[in-house]
């Protein structure tokens, strides 16, 4: 038996009673964030486009788009739902495989909703997906990382169509085709993160990858082949993506969970920021600070969130505000919080001011930590001489500090309060938190679309 096969009949394999209960919790979380931070995205400019031409140049019947309520093709539903998941850059993270749910959920909402997919078989197909992408993340992130790969693109479209053949219940034979016609399919690059002007990419890589995964589906449904050793093969992904495959990767699935390593973001912007702001927060929550009166500031961090140069530029283009160390902590400084409509004020004076006078440096404790932990270390001096300062050894929202279920619930309600009212909100977490139950998952996608105005 080859790796893709072993990986197939593990995901085909896994039952939800088999998964540990923190791991199936994880699952739902995953599932409520995800569909927040896309109703966040639906909002959005790039939102209402995606949701326009899934609409328009993907038309069908078969899955719902996420606000508008509309229908559309597999592909057009998963392609606009991707891409409205990854706009607000909320997003979860993984230290080893980036962002997972932007590509996989929207998938598995789509192909679950077409195949009329239980709750329990959607929660364990993500399970697997997680268990997949962050094994292979681990080999090839290095790697696709000095190449310019973005792993949505590349991993995503494999995660995608391994969850998705479970979800539409197919065969051995055509979850192996899926799986590897999925890997001849990965594609995407990060050179959006180094252009200084409009740039949609950093978005629709997943709206590529979740299309892609469906267009594999579709094909192997249809009887198309694809290669064996289209994973560990002499010229498979791993060769041609990375540097050569190592199978005892794959040896403790069903054993080690990684979707256990899942972290979310409770605030916006890169998550190499985050430890940032909540250090601001930390100082705030002590007592009220007058930013006017601000002289100096040191933030010390781990080496990763300083490079490439973008992560600490302190007047980036206005596209890539969001995923310099500098500009959020001016942000949150100012406002207080994080949330996407705080960095509508990144360039007001006042924070333009603050963000030139903060001086990042690598702090060798909170470096030889990461990336077990991702902490900071904030020092603010005043005018009249007075310091003060934060330590945090890790930022909030990390599987070590999880984000509590309020917390949760509170950055889904920011994320669609001009969408919808708070019961809307509150149906959606109590069916997300018992997705298990639930025969067909297709209530839940109608469950997020925005209110019709009654017409008189």
């Amino acid at each position: 038996m080859n790796l893709l096969e072993q990986i197939v009949d593990y995901t085909l394999g896994l039952e939800y009673d088999e998964i540990p209960a923190d791991a199936r919790e994880l699952a739902k979380i995953i599932v409520f964030d995800s569909i927040g931070t896309g109703l966040g995205g639906y909002q959005r400019d790039l939102g209402q486009k995606a949701a326009r031409y899934a609409s328009v140049s993907m038309p069908g019947d078969e899955a719902t788009l996420l606000g508008s309520g509309e229908v559309a093709s597999l592909e057009g539903a998963a392609f606009a739902n991707a891409v409205m998941v990854k706009i607000m850059g909320m997003d979860d993270s993984h230290r080893s495989a980036g962002h997972i749910a932007s590509q996989v959920l929207p998938v598995v909402l789509a192909v679950g909703e077409a195949y009329r997919c239980s709750g329990a078989d959607m929660l364990a197909a993500i399970v697997a997906a997680y268990d997949f992408a962050v094994r292979v993340g681990r080999q090839v992130r290095a790697t696709q990382r000095a190449r310019g790969n973005d792993l949505k693109g590349t991993v995503g479209p494999m995660a995608a169509a391994l969850a998705a053949a479970r979800c539409a219940n197919f065969d051995r034979e055509s979850s192996i085709n899926a799986l590897a016609l999925a890997a001849d399919l990965a594609s995407g690059t990060e050179q959006y993160v180094y252009e200084a002007g409009p740039c949609d990419t950093k978005d629709l890589i997943s709206g590529f990858a979740a299309r892609n995964a469906i267009f594999a589906l579709k094909l192997a449904a249809s009887g198309f082949e694809g290669p064996r050793g289209a994973l560990d093969g002499a010229y498979g992904f791993f060769s041609a993506y990375g540097e050569g495959c190592d199978p005892d990767c794959f040896a403790d699935l069903g054993a080690d969970f990684a979707i256990l390593g899942t972290a979310f973001k409770p605030h916006s912007g890169c998550r190499h920021t985050h430890q940032a702001i909540d250090a601001v927060q930390a100082l705030l929550a002590d007592s009220p600070l007058d930013t006017s009166a601000i002289d100096d500031i040191v933030l010390k961090t781990y080496g990763y969130a300083t490079r490439p140069i973008f992560r600490v530029d302190p007047n980036p283009a206005r596209e890539v505000a969001g995923m310099s160390i500098r500009v959020s902590t001016a942000v949150a400084l100012t406002q207080g919080s994080a949330w996407p409509q705080d960095f509508a004020a990144w360039d007001d004076p006042e924070a333009r001011r603050l963000r030139n006078l903060i001086d990042v440096q690598i702090d060798e404790e909170i470096e030889a930590a990461y990336p077990a932990l991702n902490g900071c270390r904030l020092q603010v001096t005043m005018k009249d001489g007075s310091r003060r300062e934060a330590y945090l050894p890790n930022m909030k929202g990390e599987p070590e500090f999880r984000m509590s279920n309020a917390e949760m619930r509170e950055k889904f309600s920011v994320l669609t309060r001009e969408l919808f009212p708070q019961e809307q909100a509150d149906a959606i977490y109590d069916y997300c938190g018992a997705l298990e139950s639930a025969t067909d998952i297709g209530r839940l996608t109608q469950l997020c679309a925005r209110p019709q105005p009654v017409v008189a």
